[in-house]
């Protein structure tokens, strides 16, 4: 009974087909957290897209390779090009546009908000952010899915809006107060890297 649809089962790398069956038949969602993930295993995502099961991407938090959607994309193609396209000579086994939906559908699915979100669509949440598309590595470009997916990365990002609310604008932080929370990071991790100090002198 554990498994179902409100299962998200975190990394996927290492499944065997009988799980990866289970998974399928019980409507349970996968999450790849690629940066973190390379060094333990590579996900046989083609075969889990095949099976009809939702993917996902995570960071894995911080202490890994940041937060940024953007990279792990980027990783993650990479990924596939080297496990699964080259052995074949398929340089496309993971298109940009495939990469995209899980990033935006696939992350909707896992959050339990499938059918609201992840896409552009009346009656969905005005969830979205915006992109500064007129820079020098970004511009000129033929293909926007494609260049979201290798070329932007979250320094890119000037406005992200909730339920149509901005809570960041031209890059300002508008819900919380960066300068105070930077501040007590700073003295947090300058304390106990003091007392860790003192420790070690000890």
């Amino acid at each position: 009974g554990v498994l179902s649809d409100h299962f998200v089962s975190a990394h996927s790398i290492l499944l065997s087909e009988h799980e990866i069956e289970l998974m399928a038949a019980k409507g349970v969602k996968a999450v790849h957290c690629p940066f973190s993930n390379c060094g333990k295993g590579v996900p046989n995502t083609p075969r889990l897209l095949e099976s009809g099961i939702s993917v996902a991407f995570g960071t894995d938090g911080t202490a890994h390779g940041g937060m940024s959607l953007f990279q792990e994309m980027k990783i993650f193609r990479s990924i596939m090009n080297i496990r699964y396209g080259v052995p074949e000579s398929n340089p496309v086994i993971m298109p940009a546009e495939t990469i995209l939906s899980m990033a935006l559908e696939g992350g909707s699915c896992a959050l339990g908000l499938h059918n609201k979100s992840g896409q552009l669509k009346e009656g969905f949440c005005a969830d979205l952010i915006a992109v500064d598309l007129d820079q020098p590595h970004l511009y000129p470009t033929n293909n926007l899915v494609h260049t979201l997916v290798e070329s932007v990365s979250s320094q890119d990002v000037i406005h992200s809006i909730a339920a149509g609310k901005f809570l960041m604008k031209n890059r300002e932080i508008l819900t919380l107060d960066e300068e105070k929370i930077r501040f007590e990071a700073h003295s947090w991790l300058t304390k106990n890297h003091l007392m860790e100090d003192e420790l070690c002198y000890r």
